[in-house]
């Protein structure tokens, strides 16, 4: 289903006409455009750059190209924004429960994002609470895990915003462990050589963090969702979701 190829053109943008509005699957093709929001400085997800780069990207631009339509990026900060530009779909949503949102349709997940803390190999191993006492953790202000790290007196430190300067305070040594995604995880890895000790954090912490990572269709209706599930299910078939998630060192589903 939609396996015809075309050379695929990216545009990018910050704000369309008001008027602009997502689409269904027929609409989508009937433009010859799929239009996606991402966030313009969010990697390993998503960055706005020379070339756009990013998962979230990548997944979106084989998508595209299944569909033979171009890819056209709004970058927004946030998602309220999506409303003025009026984009087709988010490439990395949760899914949670059963999928439904009141937001926007789910589509099947195409990859698990599970949060790992991860320490550098000279500190001691993690097999409790216990074990941080007297450490310092990385973690995004607010979150489950700050709340389970918080609870037990541990120290957090929460000025890392995001995954990426959390880590890179973990290899400068500024914090002792940081509780991260294993999508961030694998590509800072990748991309500074560095071997981190990786341990769930659920178990250490003893919370649900994990969720299944979908697309997120805006303004769909069921053919659409059940267009875009196929449409991942080809690109798991001919390999192109599992060649592009191993650039970030992780797998799809």
């Amino acid at each position: 289903m939609f396996t015809t190829i075309k050379k695929l053109t990216v545009l990018s943008c910050f704000v369309l006409s008001p008027l602009a509005s997502a689409g269904t699957i027929e609409q989508i093709l009937e433009k010859g455009e799929l239009h996606l929001c991402a966030h313009p400085a969010q990697m390993p997800f998503s960055a706005r750059a020379e070339k756009p780069k990013g998962f979230q990207i990548d997944v979106a631009k084989a998508i595209a190209k299944k569909l033979d339509v171009a890819l056209n990026v709004s970058w927004i900060m946030p998602r309220r924004q999506a409303k003025k530009v009026g984009c087709d779909l988010y490439s990395g949503v949760a899914r949670l429960g059963d999928g439904d949102s009141k937001y926007m349709l789910i589509s099947d997940p195409y990859l698990r994002l599970e949060f790992k803390l991860v320490t550098l190999k000279n500190k001691p191993t993690i097999k409790n609470l216990d074990d941080l006492g007297a450490m310092v953790v990385g973690v995004s202000s607010g979150s489950i895990a700050s709340h389970a790290l918080s609870s037990k007196q541990i120290g957090i430190a929460v000025r890392f915003a995001d995954e990426a300067s959390r880590l890179q305070a973990l290899a400068d040594g500024l914090i002792d462990a940081a509780v991260v995604s294993n999508v961030s995880s694998g590509w800072f890895q990748r991309q500074h050589g560095l071997q981190l000790v990786e341990v769930d954090a659920e178990k250490i912490l003893n919370a649900q963090l994990n969720y299944d990572y979908a697309l997120g269709l805006r303004k769909a209706d069921q053919n659409t969702r059940a267009a875009f599930n196929q449409t991942l299910v080809d690109l798991k078939k001919d390999g192109t979701l599992g060649e592009l998630l191993n650039e970030y060192g992780v797998s799809s589903l």
